[in-house]
This record gives structure tokens, C-alpha cells and sequence, in this order.
């Protein structure tokens, strides 16, 4: 018997989970953007019931055409829930082109249609980030003592690396190299890189570590744990980094990662070579780093005071 979309559904979540290292939330996405196109099949007259049994049969009922007119619709202003972003179109339509691409593989498709869709052009925004005057603001002694051990030592390891929140709460206590200041980070497709973290960070974690063995009831293995042993989650992530960026920036985004940004953009300001934050922020692409080459009012400043004959 040939199997149910639902099945197939996911059969390719947990590729993706498994074999792309995708996060729970790009995951739910994902499901929810396939679920979308599926009641589009229907309400474009494929019973979905009819193909149950057969994949291949159902799915090939959406054309390039089809996919196209999908696509449209989520732009289109007249129609009832289509009010997306593009940035938010750009994902579906990432979630049908990796669909696609995976029935091919596994031969329940023969064609992909989806691999003709194009992606809408997006205005590029300025990566958001706290000034450095900020950063010393929220981490300077004053502050300290208002910090806890805990919020101390995320915040401090999240600008002193660059990595993102899914890899933070995936860190192992294993995989810390406290001589060598250097933490081992699994990225998106599980690539592995390692990233070094400053002496103010390194102190930070050895604090935290005192308090640790502690809260870590449960003997688990990751780096962080909270009050009850368990491993953070992104919420409760989500919830520390608000809480103290609102004490120093009027930011309207206050989310760990801005604090990436902030990692990125001040070793740029500070002379880094482009290429070398590529790898620490375990960017594909070059062009991706390339955002944060962004001329910020504090550069500016410097140049004109350092070149101007009367500034």
C-alpha cells in the first residue's frame, strides 16, 4: 500500500530533524506551510481522500501552475489569510522546494515542480545590535550584581561566540574546552565548527559551573541547565535575554539573536577579517556575513574626526 501524505509529511520532518539538524521551530514551520498548501490542493478541487493511497498522484496533481498560483495567493491582497511577508513566502516556499526535492529522492515524485518557484526579492535590513557602549553597560560591574549566575553566563557566552540559540541550549558540558577557551558548536546541517570565547566569558562559566552541580539533578551532560535540572529551552532563553537587554536598549527586538548581531557586528567595526566571522558565525556563504558590513554611526564619527582638517 503507497503512502498517505501525512505519512510522507513526516517521513521528511524527520529527515530534516535528523539528517539536516533543522530546528523544532523551522520544523513546525515547515509542517504548518505544508499543511497550508495541502487545503489549497483542496479548496483547487484535489480530494485529497481520493489520493490518500498514492502520494505520487496527489502531489503531481500540483503543476508548476498550481505551485505558482499557491505562491500568488499568498501575496494576494483580496484573498482571505494571504497577508504574509515576503520573508515569510520566502519560507514556504523553501518548505516546498526542500518537500519536493525530497520526494525526488526517496521516487515518490518524478518531477520537481518546485524547483522552478522563485523567491521574492526582499529589501535587506540592517541587522539590528546594541552598541558597545551598551554591551559594557549590561556587563559592567554596576550591573554584575543584578545579573544572576545564570543570565551571566548566556549573555556573556552568546557575544563572546556569535552562536545561535539552538546551539547554546544543544552545548555539552563535553564540549567546552575551558584551557583552550574554545566551544564546539553543531550548526544547521550538523556541521561542526569550533569557536573561541573571550577571558570575561571563561570567568562567567566557571561561576556558573560552581552553582551547576547544584541545580543539575537530573546528571545531564548539557551546559546549561535550569532550576529543576533540565535543559534550557528557547522560551525560557528568549525570557533572559529580554529582560536584561531591556535595562540597557530601546530596541523594539530584544532576542538572543541580537545578540549575535552584536557579536558580528562589533569584530567588523573592530578590523575582523569578513571571512574569518563567516566561519565563527558558521555562515554558507560569504554574502550572508556581508549584512553585517554595515556603516554604523560610530564609525562614521571616527573617520570624520580622523580625516576631516577641522573636525
Amino acid at each position: 500500500m503507497e503512502k498517505g501524505f501525512n505519512e510522507i509529511t513526516a517521513e521528511f520532518l524527520d529527515y530534516l530533524k535528523i539528517n539536516k539538524n533543522y530546528s523544532a521551530h523551522t520544523l513546525i514551520s515547515y509542517r504548518n506551510d505544508l499543511n497550508g498548501f495541502i487545503e489549497f490542493l483542496r479548496d483547487s478541487g484535489i480530494n485529497d481522500d481520493k489520493y490518500e493511497g498514492n502520494i505520487a498522484s496527489l502531489i503531481e496533481q500540483a503543476d508548476l501552475g498550481m505551485l505558482k498560483s499557491f505562491i500568488a495567493g499568498l501575496s494576494d491582497p483580496f484573498r482571505q489569510g494571504s497577508k504574509y511577508s515576503k520573508k515569510t513566502i520566502s519560507r514556504k516556499i523553501s518548505a516546498l522546494k526542500s518537500f519536493y526535492k525530497f520526494l525526488l529522492k526517496k521516487k515518490y515524485v518524478e518531477k520537481n515542480y518546485a524547483a522552478s518557484l522563485v523567491f521574492p526579492k526582499t529589501e535587506k535590513r540592517l541587522p539590528s545590535y546594541l552598541t558597545e557602549s551598551e554591551m559594557d553597560k549590561l556587563l559592567g560591574k554596576k550591573y554584575f550584581s543584578e545579573l544572576n549566575i545564570l543570565d551571566k553566563a548566556v549573555i556573556e557566552l552568546f557575544y563572546s561566540t556569535g552562536i545561535r540559540l539552538s546551539e547554546l541550549i544543544n552545548l555539552k558540558l563535553s564540549n567546552v574546552n575551558f584551557r583552550a577557551k574554545t566551544v564546539k558548536v553543531f550548526g544547521k546541517g550538523s556541521k561542526e565548527r569550533i569557536v573561541p570565547f573571550g577571558e570575561q566569558a571563561l570567568t562567567a562559566l566557571k561561576n556558573y559551573l560552581q552553582i551547576r552541580q547544584i541545580s543539575n539533578t537530573n546528571n545531564l551532560d548539557f551546559l546549561f541547565v535550569n532550576n529543576a535540572g533540565k535543559k534550557l529551552y528557547p522560551m525560557f532563553v528568549n525570557r533572559i535575554i529580554r529582560k536584561n537587554l531591556s535595562r540597557v536598549t530601546e530596541l523594539k527586538k530584544k532576542s538572543p539573536h541580537i545578540l549575535r548581531h552584536t557579536f558580528a557586528t562589533h569584530l567588523l567595526d573592530n578590523g575582523a577579517d569578513i571571512r574569518a566571522v563567516k566561519e565563527l558565525l558558521g555562515h554558507e556563504s560569504l554574502s550572508t556575513t556581508q549584512v553585517y558590513t554595515h556603516v554604523t554611526p560610530e564609525k562614521l564619527k571616527k573617520a570624520y574626526k580622523q580625516a576631516h582638517p577641522r573636525a
